[in-house]
């Protein structure tokens, strides 16, 4: 989804904006706002809620940014911010029913690309190829996952099952 031909000069600019260096911010948002607006955009499908989510997202990076430890995780960082904030405005939307299908507690047990590739073929009904052009990975991959993240969630319902 991020580039990482810009991680060394992201790095840079996040421990800039630690010194409230406000250009860097300016920069930094450069760099990663076509990334973040593709993003959204293939989540929602709309230029308007992508565009709303990507002043959330940015809103976002500039008020908690001490709160990363380390600037070189400031893409996946930044990748975390988009999906929650995306997430949240989809699931905000979606009728009781779909929270009984997705259960919160199993959705959270997944690897966070997971997470990603099961919300965007399952709740947003993204095809394997638009997941792997949101998240710039390939359709071999999207498939892997999808199929992990099935599998993880069936064995925790046989689990749950199994106590009961």
């Amino acid at each position: 989804m991020f580039s990482k031909d810009h991680s060394g000069e992201l790095q840079k600019l996040v421990m800039d904006m630690w010194n409230d260096d406000t250009e860097s911010f300016a920069k930094l948002y450069c760099l990663t706002v076509d990334d973040t607006f593709n993003y959204c955009r293939h989540v929602f499908g709309d230029d308007k809620e992508a565009l709303e989510s990507v002043t959330e997202i940015y809103e976002n990076v500039l008020n908690d940014i001490l709160s990363l430890k380390d600037p070189s995780l400031f893409s996946a960082w930044l990748r975390r911010i988009s999906f929650d904030v995306c997430y949240r405005k989809t699931m905000n939307g979606c009728s009781s029913e779909v929270y009984e299908l997705f259960n919160p507690d199993d959705f959270s047990s997944l690897p966070f690309l997971e997470q990603q590739i099961i919300f965007l073929y399952d709740i947003r009904e993204l095809d394997e190829k638009a997941i792997a052009n949101a998240l710039g990975v390939s359709k071999n991959l999207v498939k892997n996952h999808l199929l992990s993240a099935r599998n993880h969630i069936l064995q925790l319902h046989e689990a749950d099952n199994g106590t009961e």
